[in-house]
C-alpha cells in the first residue's frame, strides 16, 4: 500500500476577531467584507501583499454602486447542430497521432482522474493523480510519465480524500495537487522523487463549501485561481487568488455583484485577468469579467439566457474571449464568449454524449468527451475549438470500451495525455485506467 504523507493544519480562520468581518458593510460590500474577514491570516485586497490602496479601494467603492442589470444576448440562443464529425482512430499509423499507451492502473473501485502536463526532454512530462478506494476513505495517488507514456516516477500515496476527485496543475517547475477532504480545500506539491513526502497543507475556509460550488483554473503565472460561494451566504460568488510558491495564503480578490443564486460555477484565467461563468436559477448561464486587480468590469451578462436543463459548465480561455462548454439535453454544447463575456454566435451542437472536459493551452483550445463513434458507444473523442464552432476532425482516443468515468486530458509540450477508465472484464466490477499520448498537430 502506498505511504501517505503528514498533513498538518494551518492557523484556523475560527480564530478571527468579529470586528474584522466587515461590520457595518452592506450589499455587496458586506459579501467582501465576509470573504476578507474569513480570509485574515492568509491574506485581503488584491493579488499582492504590495498592492496599491487604489486597487482595494476601487473595489469596495463599486459596492455601493446600483447593481447593473444585465444585457440581453446579441444573439438567438436556439442551438444549431456543427459539422458532421470526420473519425480518426488515433491508435491507426496512418492517422499521423504518434500514439502511445500505458496502464496507468488496475483494479481501481473509483474512477477519478487527473492530469497535468509540461514541456521537458522527451516530447513532454505528465503527472498523473487518481483516488484509491480503501477502508473508509480514498487515497490521492500519484505518478510521473513522459511525453511517449513511459513511466519517470513510481506511483505513490500522497493524501487522503473526501469523495471528490483530485486537480493537477503544473504551477513553474513543480506540481501541484488539489483536493477536497474533512479539513477543506488541501494541496500538496509532489516531485518524482517519492521521498521525503511532500508536505500537505490545508486551506480551512472552505471546509464547509460544497466542492460543485468551487471552481479551480491555473493562471499565466502559475497561481491558482478560485472561485466559490464560500464567505457570500450563497448569493454571489468570491474570487481568491493562491500564489503558486504560498499555497497557504489566499488573496481575496473581488465578489460578483449580481448573481442571486448561483451554482456549479467555472472559472478561466488569462494575462488580462479572470472569467467566471455559473448557472442561475432555470439553467441560465451567466457570466462576468475581473481584471487582475480583482474589480469586476464585466456586467454578468447572460451568456446563455434561455432556461434549460444544463450543468457541467467549462470554460477554456482563448486569444479573443472564452469558449464555453456545458452539458443540455444529453449533448455537449459550446458558445464563444468574447472579452466582455458576451456571446458571438449561436450556441452550437457538438455531439451526444456526457463527461465534457475542456483544455486551453499554447497549442489551443480542446474537448474532450464521451460519445459515440463509427457504432461504437462511450468512446473518448477529442476535437477542436474554433470560434465558429466544433472541428468537424474527431480523434477516436479510445479503441475499446466503454469509457466508464470522466476523461482527464493535458498538454505536454507537443503532446496532448489522455486518461480514462474502462472495465478489467465483464467478471468484475473494478476498472483499469489507460494513459495516452498522441501528437497534439493530430487533433485538427
Amino acid at each position: 500500500m502506498p505511504r501517505t504523507s503528514s498533513l498538518r493544519q494551518p492557523e484556523s480562520a475560527e480564530k478571527v476577531p468579529h470586528r474584522a468581518r466587515g461590520a457595518g458593510l452592506r450589499g455587496r460590500g458586506a459579501a467582501w467584507g465576509a470573504v476578507c474577514g474569513a480570509l485574515l491570516g492568509w491574506g485581503c485586497g488584491g493579488p499582492k501583499q504590495d498592492a496599491p490602496a487604489s486597487a482595494t479601494a476601487s473595489v469596495e467603492a463599486s459596492a455601493s454602486a446600483p447593481p447593473v442589470a444585465p444585457a440581453a444576448p446579441a444573439y438567438s440562443d436556439e442551438p444549431r447542430s456543427g459539422p458532421a464529425p470526420e473519425f480518426v482512430l488515433a491508435g491507426k499509423a496512418e492517422s499521423g497521432c504518434e500514439a502511445t499507451r500505458f496502464e496507468l492502473a488496475q483494479n481501481l473501485l473509483r474512477g477519478e482522474l487527473a492530469l497535468a502536463g509540461r514541456p521537458g526532454t522527451g516530447g513532454g512530462e505528465i503527472a498523473a493523480s487518481w483516488l484509491i478506494q480503501l477502508q473508509n476513505k480514498a487515497q490521492i495517488g500519484f505518478a510521473g510519465f513522459d511525453g511517449q507514456a513511459r513511466r519517470i516516477a513510481r506511483d505513490r500515496g500522497i493524501g487522503n480524500a473526501r469523495e471528490n476527485p483530485p486537480r493537477l496543475f503544473a504551477t513553474g517547475d513543480v506540481w501541484t495537487v488539489v483536493w477536497f477532504e474533512a479539513r477543506g480545500l488541501a494541496f500538496a506539491q509532489p516531485r518524482w522523487e517519492a521521498q521525503p513526502p511532500p508536505e500537505v497543507s490545508h486551506f480551512s475556509p472552505l471546509a464547509d463549501v460544497p466542492p460543485e460550488q468551487v471552481a479551480l483554473a491555473l493562471t499565466p503565472n502559475g497561481s491558482i485561481v478560485v472561485a466559490s460561494s464560500f464567505g457570500t451566504g450563497g448569493s454571489q460568488l468570491s474570487l481568491f487568488l493562491f500564489e503558486s510558491g504560498s499555497l497557504q495564503r489566499a488573496q481575496a480578490l473581488g465578489v460578483t455583484k449580481t448573481a442571486k443564486k448561483p451554482r456549479q460555477p467555472a472559472v478561466s484565467a488569462d494575462a488580462a485577468g479572470y472569467t467566471v461563468a455559473w448557472l442561475e436559477e432555470g439553467g441560465v448561464i451567466q457570466a462576468t469579467r475581473f481584471n487582475l486587480e480583482g474589480k469586476e468590469v464585466g456586467d454578468s451578462s447572460p451568456a446563455v439566457g434561455k432556461p434549460g436543463a444544463r450543468s457541467e459548465l467549462a470554460l477554456a480561455a482563448h486569444a479573443e474571449g472564452n469558449f464555453l462548454t456545458w452539458l443540455e439535453d444529453g449533448e455537449v454544447r459550446m458558445r464563444d464568449l468574447d472579452k466582455d463575456t458576451r456571446p458571438t454566435g449561436e450556441i452550437v451542437r457538438v455531439g451526444k454524449g456526457k463527461f465534457p472536459s475542456t483544455l486551453s493551452g499554447p497549442e489551443g483550445a480542446l474537448l474532450a468527451y464521451v460519445g459515440e463513434a463509427d457504432g461504437a458507444p462511450d468512446q473518448l473523442l477529442a476535437l477542436r475549438l474554433t470560434k465558429s464552432g466544433p472541428s468537424a476532425s474527431v480523434v477516436r482516443v479510445s479503441e475499446s470500451g466503454p469509457v466508464l468515468d470522466r476523461p482527464a486530458l493535458a498538454f505536454a509540450g507537443n503532446k496532448v495525455a489522455f486518461a480514462w477508465t474502462e472495465q478489467m472484464n465483464p467478471a468484475m466490477a473494478a476498472k483499469r485506467a489507460w494513459l495516452r499520448t498522441v501528437a497534439a498537430s493530430c487533433i485538427k
